[in-house]
């Protein structure tokens, strides 16, 4: 994927010793889905950090997310196409894994939108059930799209498990929510 575009903004021209101000970055991407087969899994937080705005605001940029592949690849209506696909897990205290990698946009979005937050986030159980999605004999590149708070409550360092799944050649992004305790940025890093 290459950037085509970039461009940022700053909420401030000037600011005073120990003040703060908000940086936006916006990058445009020319997408190499068309030529190379992608699998990609959704890994969504609804513990009880990410209730209210935070988990609608998951939903929105996931259903947002899963409209952009499905226009890039080309598919029929409704349908990611070019040999990709999509799949959901959600974790809080567990991860579930909401749906198999499918092609219908319209089960991937009625996935996300089931989503209820409560109880503690296990970001190890997370990547485990998400990387347990992709088939060994699948040449499709294989990626994980994690929203998240970053606040680790119960499991072992995710770290590791990320390592492992990075390992086995699996990309890894990390789309940083605010929850109802903010963001944990060194978590995400």
């Amino acid at each position: 994927m290459g950037i085509t575009a970039s461009n940022k903004t700053l909420s401030t021209t000037a600011i005073d010793c120990g003040g703060a101000f908000q940086v936006r970055l916006s990058l445009t991407a020319e997408p190499d889905i068309l030529t190379n087969p992608t699998d990609i899994v959704l890994v969504l937080d609804r513990s009880g950090s990410m209730a209210g705005s935070p988990l609608a605001n998951l939903k929105n940029g996931a259903k947002a997310f899963i409209d952009i592949i499905a226009q890039s690849t080309q598919g029929q209506p409704g349908q990611i196409g070019s040999g990709s696909r999509i799949a959901v897990v959600s974790f809080a205290g567990t991860a579930t894994q909401d749906t198999q990698l499918i092609t219908s946009v319209t089960d991937l979005k009625a996935a996300v939108d089931a989503l209820n937050s409560g109880g503690d986030t296990n970001h190890a159980d997370a990547f485990t059930k998400a990387q347990a999605l992709f088939q060994p004999a699948s040449g499709n590149a294989r990626v994980m799209v994690m929203f998240t708070d970053g606040f680790t409550t119960v499991g072992p360092d995710a770290a590791a498990v990320a390592a492992a799944a990075k390992a086995q050649g699996t990309i890894i992004y990390i789309i940083g929510l605010s929850g109802n305790g903010g963001i944990d940025v060194d978590a995400l890093e």
